[in-house]
This record gives structure tokens, C-alpha cells and sequence, in this order.
């Protein structure tokens, strides 16, 4: 098995792939950095990542960063987890679809939350941002919410789609964003957040929040 490092800033979107790396039950180094203390900006982060972002996966001394790609990587290198249905199959392509969605469609619209200013700097602008932001994750939300009709997990069995949607779900939980719509999105957060590969990943997430304190 190659040689994995695993860079994470707690509570950020890396804890999709924190979540899989936990199911697929990976050897790997973590190393947590804080994101409001800069250190994803340091000259030694960015020599490897020029982005300055989480999540990054060193494989073998070679970065991989992006959510789908580290999870599709993760689910070839370790198939017996089934974190994606394998093959070319109408399943197989359905994950796919799924982790796109979560990376480009669900949380651009919550990142407006964290950091309004960044998306417009005109005076007193702020609160149309959330307003937006807020009528845009409705949206996004009650998709997902939708799909899970009928569904213990999105696609019909865990996989590593359903561990990025608990991600945003918490995201929701943190802001205080009215979620009580969508039943279907609160059980499988639930049900997600109570599997034990994703209780070590919370515990681990937990424990490097408060040493980076």
C-alpha cells in the first residue's frame, strides 16, 4: 500500500475525505492545520498545494487534493470498502455525478455563509448575500431531500456521497439554517454521523480542533 498523508482543518469539507479514509480503514498520517490561523498559506503547504486549501491526500510523497478525486482514488485503492459503486455502471456514474454536485453545487453556496464579504464588498451588502445564499441551499437541500425518498442512504447503500452530504449538513446545524423541511436529509445525516468510521473521523476532528486552538 502506498505511503498516505492526510492534510485537514476541522469542521472544513475535508472531513468528506476524512470520512473515507476512516471507512476504507487506511494506514495514514493525519495532519491537521488551522484554517483561521492561516496555516494553509504557509510557504510549506503551498510548495505542495498551491491552492491553499483543504483537503490534501500525499500519495507516496505526490498531492492529491479535491474532494471527488482523493474519494475516487480512495474507493479504487481500497474496492472492498465500496465507498462507490464500482464499475461503469449507471451506479458507478450516479457517484460520480453526486460528489461533483456536493463540491460544485451545495458548497459554493454555503461557503457565502462563512465569509459574505468575499462574494461582495459594496457597504451594507452582507444580509442580501445570506438572503441569497440561504433561498439557494433551500433549493440545493430539498434536491437532496427529494432523492432520498424512500432511501436509508443515497444510493441505496453507504457510500462516500452520503459522508459528504453529512458535511454540509452539520455546516447547517453550526449556522443555525432552518433545516426542519427536510426530513429525509435529517435521517441520514443521523444515520451517517452514527457510523463508527465517521465517529473516529469526528473524534479525530475534535481532538485537533482543540490542540490547534
Amino acid at each position: 500500500m502506498p505511503s498516505l498523508t492526510f492534510y485537514f482543518a476541522p469542521g472544513a469539507c475535508s472531513l468528506a475525505s476524512h470520512i473515507a479514509l476512516e471507512e476504507a480503514g487506511a494506514q495514514f498520517e493525519p495532519k491537521p492545520i488551522s484554517l483561521r490561523k492561516g496555516q494553509q498559506m504557509t510557504p510549506e503547504y503551498l510548495a505542495l498545494n498551491p491552492k491553499g486549501k483543504v483537503p490534501m491526500l500525499v500519495v507516496d510523497g505526490l498531492p492529491l487534493t479535491e474532494n471527488p478525486a482523493i474519494i475516487t482514488y480512495l474507493s479504487q485503492l481500497y474496492p472492498a470498502a465500496k465507498l462507490l459503486p464500482a464499475g461503469n455502471t449507471a451506479q458507478a456514474l450516479q457517484g460520480l455525478s453526486l460528489l461533483s454536485y456536493c463540491a460544485a453545487g451545495i458548497h459554493p453556496i454555503l461557503s457565502r455563509f462563512f465569509g459574505p464579504q468575499r462574494y461582495c464588498d459594496l457597504p451594507d451588502a452582507t444580509p442580501n448575500v445570506v438572503k441569497l445564499a440561504t433561498e439557494a441551499n433551500a433549493k440545493n437541500f430539498a434536491i437532496v431531500d427529494k432523492m432520498l425518498d424512500g432511501k436509508q442512504y443515497m444510493l441505496g447503500d453507504f457510500s462516500a456521497v452520503d459522508g459528504y452530504l453529512l458535511v454540509f449538513w452539520r455546516w447547517t446545524q453550526h449556522l443555525k439554517i432552518d433545516t426542519s423541511a427536510f426530513k429525509n436529509y435529517a435521517g441520514l445525516a443521523e444515520r451517517v454521523a452514527a457510523r463508527p468510521a465517521v465517529q473516529r473521523a469526528l473524534a479525530r476532528e475534535a481532538e485537533a480542533q482543540a490542540a490547534l486552538a
